[in-house]
């Protein structure tokens, strides 16, 4: 079934109902699908003795949901969401109304996540500007090693690009030396292509002082010297200490511990994204605008909810100063 539906096809055959998706989100539903097949094989094994179509009953999701009840509604909603995408696409004859019911009743219930999550984790983007900044600069300065230094300046490093300009994590540790990340003596330019963005699209943008100057530095002194302590050689932007490429996990690890240190609070690297929104709202509404183009959007929900988050802000300045006009007119 799958070999069939992530098949090309060839001119005489059909391409499958998955051929058009990307590597990263068929890794994605490959996983989820292995959950759902794993979870039959323990809770209800004869199922696996029906076509793949005939197993997501409504009373088998279900009881599947029941067992992950200990995760969170959004964990819950991507699960069935995944189920659902590769069976329909197997099957898009067969009615999947009832599934889709659920599957309307989980994204209820999850919402847009759970908001503890995020809470006191939100920060401006300038916040984490000065944080990059600062383990870059003066505590890189201060380390004791000469490792010790070159990695605070990566890390740093890497936290203050971020900062001014919130990829997506696996963008952020894809970045390629001449290819998506490209030097020339009057710009550092981000160029991501259709494979490093997720809605499929070219999207770039000019590195903006003070970090233009981080990241040349970064270029000719830190990475040059992580490379040659570990032998290494290759294109990855971001290394390790013994030069090899560092992961998209690596690189959020470091992103935490950055944070951690200089704010007291780990942000992973897609709260930066958010950091990024309300700043832009918290700024103007016509600087929510911007919401869409900086964060690679292809739709404008996002960027009309922090929109109308801008406004509600201005409304209670704007009433809060009316009050303090009031005030000061009363004797």
């Amino acid at each position: 079934m799958w070999a069939r539906l992530v098949s090309q096809g060839g001119p005489l055959d059909e391409r499958g109902g998955l051929a058009h998706v990307r590597t990263t989100t068929l890794l994605s539903l490959r996983t989820h699908y292995r959950h759902w097949l794993r979870w039959l094989q323990i809770a209800d094994p004869e199922a696996l003795q029906a076509a793949p179509e005939a197993r997501p009953t409504v009373a088998r999701l279900t009881a599947w949901l029941d067992d992950l009840a200990h995760t969170r509604p959004m964990t819950r909603l991507s699960y069935v969401q995944a189920l659902l995408r590769v069976v329909s696409a197997h099957a898009p004859e067969q009615d999947w109304s009832g599934q889709y019911r659920l599957c309307a009743w989980l994204k209820h219930e999850a919402g847009r996540g759970d908001p503890s999550r995020k809470s006191g984790r939100i920060l401006a983007s300038e916040q984490l500007l000065s944080a990059g900044l600062t383990h870059a600069g003066t505590y890189a300065d201060a380390g004791t090693t000469e490792l010790e230094r070159m990695k605070r300046r990566r890390d740093g490093t890497i936290v203050a690009l971020l900062a001014i300009m919130p990829i997506r994590a696996r963008s952020l540790a894809g970045l390629r030396l001449d290819r998506s990340i490209i030097f020339s003596a009057d710009a550092v330019i981000i160029a991501l292509d259709e494979a490093l963005t997720k809605t499929g699209s070219v999207w770039e943008s000019a590195v903006g002082a003070p970090v233009d100057a981080l990241l040349r530095a970064y270029a000719e002194q830190v990475r040059p010297w992580l490379l040659a302590r570990g032998g290494q050689q290759h294109d990855a932007f971001w290394v390790g200490k013994q030069g090899q490429p560092l992961t998209q996990g690596g690189v959020a690890h470091r992103i935490r511990t950055v944070t951690q240190a200089r704010i007291g609070t780990a942000i992973p690297p897609h709260f930066f994204r958010d950091a990024a929104a309300t700043t832009l709202a918290r700024t103007s509404p016509d600087s929510a605008r911007l919401i869409r183009s900086v964060l690679g959007h292809s739709g404008f929900r996002t960027a009309e909810r922090h929109y109308n988050h801008a406004q509600t802000i201005d409304a209670g300045r704007n009433h809060a100063s009316l009050i303090e006009t009031l005030k000061g007119g009363r004797r």
